[in-house]
């Protein structure tokens, strides 16, 4: 499977103690240990390292995070959140743009979308995104 790696799964792995993604109990791990395709892009990395105070501990996951698959994302991909942000406006729904921008690349990429965010749950009931939750997930592995 294609997974697009939202930043809750990847908080939750870099939360751990030992700031290890090694831990057995964590989406991230599974994902991994199931060898599926991880795609990253720009503002999920941005959001990722934003959150990291320790200089080296910075360095490092920077470093791991250049291994995964990269996704640039277009000024069409920009224009089709905007569009899609006025679709769910239209509907009653209020998603952050950033939210939308990410849900807009899986959709753009064909990409399921592993979150713990439930805001990408509104989006998926009202657009084309797949999304993945932990918990169906895990009773699949």
């Amino acid at each position: 499977m294609n997974l697009l790696i939202d930043t809750s799964v990847w908080s939750e792995a870099l939360r751990r103690k030992n700031k290890s993604v090694n831990s057995e109990d964590t989406f991230l791990y599974q994902i991994i240990k199931n060898e599926e395709e991880i795609f990253l892009t720009g503002i999920i990395l941005q959001e990722i390292l934003t959150g990291i105070k320790n200089q080296k501990l910075f360095d490092d996951i920077n470093n791991q995070l250049r291994f995964f698959n990269f996704i640039n994302t277009t000024n069409k991909d920009h224009i089709l959140a905007a569009q899609l942000r006025i679709d769910l406006a239209n509907k009653g729904l209020a998603v952050a743009s950033i939210d939308i921008l990410i849900a807009q690349i899986a959709i753009s990429n064909n990409l399921t979308l592993a979150t713990y965010d439930s805001d990408f749950e509104k989006i998926a009931n009202n657009s084309k995104l797949k999304i993945l939750k932990f918990e169906n997930y895990y009773k699949k592995g």
